[in-house]
């Protein structure tokens, strides 16, 4: 039997069913979780799901592609027909909420035939707790939260960031520095620098971790202490380069939603603080702020300085102006000299 004659039956038999008062909840999107094919590359499918008022979920399905209004309405007349096991009888809602104003444009008429109101709602609250478990169960791990969930992080400010981190891959800076040549960064109106290092020179992690203070940057030079002992030692901010399943599901959804762009598929900016349990967190607002203006400072300098050639390349120290969200900033880039570091010289 074709799609098409099997929907045309269930949206008969729908409109012959009892209509009960409940409203139901649905949405379209990306999966939290990825498909793993031997032969093509990883993907998030789109998933549909449908659950009723009590959190019983009615009906899911998974699409390679981004299914289409009459592919979902018949996933729609699936869970009024035919509603998964444990979740009732066959049965047609009063409402039914979407989280998508389009879709809900594009089914209002086909359910109007049923006697079934469609609204859209900007949260469903009853989905997101269903994903977040599926997400959880699937993946074994707690759900990693958006950086946009931060208090005062800001779509404006959240796309000038990944436009931030997506120049500074571009510009390759593990080319010309590495963790010989710590950057003492200072942005205005903080008195005290943190110390950023360049990752990538190995080949193997590129982006930039800072470290708050100077007695955390020079443990890394300390070959008494293991990393696990560096980890509990101190906390590190990190930017960080990889594969776009590295990233959080919400981070990822937000990209994709605001077209914001990455520079090649190794190149999912990932912004983060280090725990003691050796784990990634999301940093604060004010670990985001100042990364900001490091990375539009250090974008900056490397346009006007970078060398032809590594070795022969000595950087100088600069204060930069630099355009933010909010505004301008000064940030002070000085490059200290190791050695005198190690040997508590610092001028």
């Amino acid at each position: 039997m074709s799609d098409e004659k099997r929907k045309n039956q269930r949206l008969q038999k729908a409109q012959t069913l009892r209509q009960t008062h409940e409203t139901w909840s649905g949405t379209c999107g990306r999966a939290p979780f990825w498909i793993v094919p031997d032969d093509i590359a990883p993907y998030r499918p789109f998933l549909f799901c449908l659950a009723d008022e009590s959190s019983k979920v009615l009906r899911t399905n998974t699409f390679e592609q981004e299914p289409s209004t009459n592919e979902i309405f018949a996933e729609v007349l699936h869970g009024i027909c035919r509603p998964m096991l444990g979740s009732g009888r066959a049965r047609r809602p009063k409402v039914l909420f979407l989280d998508n104003s389009d879709l809900v444009d594009a089914l209002t008429p086909l359910l109007s035939d049923l006697g079934v109101r469609c609204e859209f709602r900007h949260s469903l609250p009853i989905l997101k707790e269903l994903l977040y478990s599926m997400e959880k169960q699937i993946n074994r791990r707690e759900p990693i939260p958006g950086l946009l969930t931060i208090p005062s992080i800001t779509k404006p400010f959240l796309g000038h960031l990944y436009e931030l981190a997506a120049d500074f891959y571009a510009a390759t800076p593990w080319y010309w520095l590495n963790d010989m040549n710590p950057i003492a960064i200072c942005v205005t109106p903080d008195k005290e620098p943190r110390y950023a290092v360049v990752m990538g020179s190995g080949g193997e992690i590129f982006g930039l971790a800072v470290y708050d203070s100077l007695d955390d940057l020079l443990a890394i030079y300390d070959s008494s202490l293991s990393n696990q002992q560096l980890t509990k030692k101190s906390s590190t901010l990190v930017l960080f380069f990889e594969e776009a399943r590295a990233m959080g599901f919400e981070d990822l959804d937000a990209m994709e939603a605001n077209d914001w762009s990455v520079v090649d598929e190794l190149g999912y900016p990932i912004f983060g603080r280090s725990t003691p349990s050796m784990e990634i967190r999301n940093p604060s607002k004010a670990d985001l702020f100042w990364m900001e203006a490091a990375l539009a400072g250090i974008l900056k300098y490397l346009r006007k300085h970078t060398p032809v050639e590594s070795f022969d390349w000595i950087p100088s120290d600069e204060t930069i102006s630099v355009k933010l969200t909010g505004g301008k900033t000064q940030t002070k880039l000085r490059f200290p000299d190791l050695n005198e570091l190690l040997s508590g010289h610092l001028d």
